[in-house]
């Protein structure tokens, strides 16, 4: 079922692929907004001046270890100028509410159902998709599939 799930998404995901071009490393990021799993909307224009990390996913990609194995590091930066956003790609609410509920995931997460965010605006292909996006809004480091999560730290770490 993850594996249908995770192609459904995929799917999603390439569709209108032809329009978007992803970010590049130095450019300015377009702020964005997307409901949370209790239906406020959360713009990531509220986070300016903060590192951003923008981490894409869905529970077939194989992020669930890597959001688990986070969760010391993410916490220990609480007082630091970060926000750590994961971003739903595909997935309907009350799975993701189970999902996220199940696993204790700490973490704001951001839904985005029909997948435009991703498709439309960072033309993502692969899930996971890491953006780290720096305090004065310019796109540092785009990671793609599941990475190692000392490397992540660290290099989240070079923008605080």
């Amino acid at each position: 079922m993850k594996w249908l799930v995770f192609l459904i998404v995929v799917f999603q995901l390439l569709q209108g692929q032809a329009e978007a071009r992803a970010p590049r490393i130095g450019e300015q990021i377009t702020a964005f907004a997307l409901p949370t799993l209790v239906g406020k909307q959360l713009d990531t224009a509220a986070f300016k001046g903060k590192t951003q990390v923008i981490y894409f996913w869905t529970d077939a990609c194989g992020c669930k270890e890597q959001l688990l194995e986070l969760r010391p590091y993410i916490a220990s930066l609480k007082n630091r100028p970060v926000a750590f956003l994961t971003v739903n790609v595909g997935q309907e609410r009350s799975k993701v509410g189970r999902f996220v509920a199940d696993n204790k995931i700490p973490y704001e997460v951001l839904l985005d159902e029909k997948a435009r965010v991703a498709r439309d605006q960072f033309s993502i292909k692969v899930l996971p998709t890491i953006f780290i996006i720096s305090k004065d809004g310019v796109l540092r480091e785009k990671l793609i599939g599941v990475v190692d999560t000392k490397k992540l730290q660290t290099l989240i770490g070079r923008y605080l």
